[in-house]
């Protein structure tokens, strides 16, 4: 049986081949990997509010905001009223920023495809779907209580020099 730790090391040089490849093509904007998951998830779900947006891609608001602050400069996302609340806003892809995200998940695709083609068929569907289920069950995941736990072991597991009073 697999390891998690093993998908985790396969994922992980998958996504160095994918970053390796896609920046050997060039790219006009320079941007942090936290700027390129917060593009990526506001294009995917549209018009949302900046903790959403912190929570959805794993990180604090105020890191998100610098992120936000950055693609706003670059013209990518803007700020638009929140129609549920108008005292509130919510960050929203331009259409360059969604013209930027099309291009690099087109680009992105073709740097994958030679390889994913030479799987069989039947594995390359079997792929596709083991990924979206592993990704229905990661959204579905309780992750502050999994950080909790995760710090509390961590505590307990300290030398007691290393622990907080």
């Amino acid at each position: 049986m697999a390891d998690p730790a093993e998908l985790l090391q396969e994922t992980t040089r998958l996504f160095a081949f994918l970053t390796r490849a896609t920046r050997e093509a060039g790219d006009e904007l320079a941007m942090t990997a936290t700027q390129r998951l917060a593009l990526s998830a506001i294009a995917n779900t549209g018009p949302v509010r900046l903790q959403e947006l912190a929570d959805q891609i794993g990180t604090t608001a105020p890191t998100a905001s610098r992120a936000v602050e950055a693609l706003v400069a670059a013209r990518l996302v803007r700020r638009v009223e929140d129609p549920r609340d108008r005292r509130a806003v919510q960050i929203d892809v331009t259409r360059q920023g969604r013209a930027h995200v099309d291009a690099k998940r087109a680009e992105v695709a073709r740097v994958l495809a030679p390889a994913f083609r030479r799987l069989a068929e039947a594995d390359q569907d079997e792929l596709v779907e083991l990924l979206a289920r592993l990704n229905d069950e990661l959204a579905g995941a309780d992750w502050k209580s999994a950080a909790r736990t995760l710090t509390a072991r961590g505590a307990a597991s300290a030398p007691a020099s290393h622990q907080t009073q």
